[in-house]
């Protein structure tokens, strides 16, 4: 379904879009349940082809949809875009959901596309149509130059793929500029996970949020977690004294810390915020926010010029 949803994305968007218009792809785990929203900009003359072909599907039930899937892949041809139409057909049948959708006008020539599913059991009742809420969070995105937000549990386990897709939020090619945001982006999630509080035993991982914005001037990476009020006055000095030194005694303080035992109990070597500060040439840019008497919520920013 997500391969689905983004060739859709890839074939049908107008690629001479401007970058306040870009597309936006959304998942959803709620209660276990998966769900899944796209929305990108497409041209005004193609809406009406568009609403026929995902009522058609809508209209149709399980047997149907696989019939009318053979039909269109038997007797219809490629689009100049690549695609034979199949793709929300497919989405269709693979999710058991109807296909919510609606338009927002840009221009008289140009019109966003949104679309939502899920994917449904036999305890599902029909789920919201409304759009509402993915059409606000794309114009916040857009306004905001927003790239990439991932929200949920954060484990070592899943680093590599929350890496993954970090990385290609990053819009340089240059392999040294790729480097240094990539080592500032493992050093944030790393510390999400080794200092971020586990609010429940009953849920795997620390819950937080990253998020990575890009503009004409550089890359920002922005994680946020819980943490334990215990923990708040190591984890300040340390980046205190990251932002304190000069960018030319950083390597100097570095090699001492390397040298040092870990404190008890430490994860990692505690070099974590003089790697961000070397690599990024910025300060570490954070806040506390009191919650109860327990925890804070810890929100960190490291910005990276191009």
């Amino acid at each position: 379904m997500m391969v689905e949803s983004l060739q859709n994305i890839t074939r049908h968007q107008d690629v001479s879009q401007s970058k306040d218009n870009q597309a936006i792809f959304v998942v959803q785990n709620k209660d276990g349940k998966y769900g899944m929203a796209s929305g990108n900009v497409i041209e005004n003359e193609h809406i009406g082809s568009l609403q026929q072909k995902i009522d058609k599907i809508n209209s149709l039930d399980t047997d149907s949809l696989k019939a009318y899937y053979k039909d269109v892949l038997e007797n219809s041809g490629l689009s100049e875009k690549g695609g034979a139409g199949l793709g929300l057909i497919e989405i269709a049948r693979r999710s058991g959901s109807k296909l919510y959708y609606s338009f927002k006008t840009i221009s008289n020539k140009l019109s966003y596309f949104y679309f939502k599913t899920k994917i449904a059991n036999e305890s599902d009742s029909e789920q919201n149509s409304s759009l509402n809420g993915l059409r606000d969070l794309h114009q916040i995105a857009n306004e905001n130059n927003i790239s990439m937000v991932y929200q949920g549990q954060f484990t070592h386990d899943n680093l590599k793929s929350l890496l993954t897709m970090t990385e290609g939020s990053v819009a340089r090619t240059e392999v040294e500029y790729k480097r240094k945001a990539t080592n500032v982006m493992v050093e944030l999630l790393q510390n999400v996970c080794n200092h971020g509080a586990v609010l429940s035993e009953a849920v795997l991982g620390v819950p937080g949020v990253l998020v990575i914005t890009t503009d004409n001037s550089g890359c920002s990476v922005m994680a946020g977690n819980y943490i334990s009020k215990d923990k708040i006055t190591k984890l300040s000095a340390k980046i205190d004294r990251a932002n304190a030194c000069a960018l030319n005694e950083l390597d100097a303080i570095y090699q001492e810390e390397l040298m040092k035992d870990p404190e008890p109990g430490q994860k990692g070597a505690g070099l974590g915020f003089i790697d961000m500060r070397m690599k990024s040439s910025n300060k570490i840019d954070y806040t506390l926010v009191d919650l109860d008497r327990n925890f804070s919520f810890l929100s960190i920013s490291v910005s990276i010029p191009f």
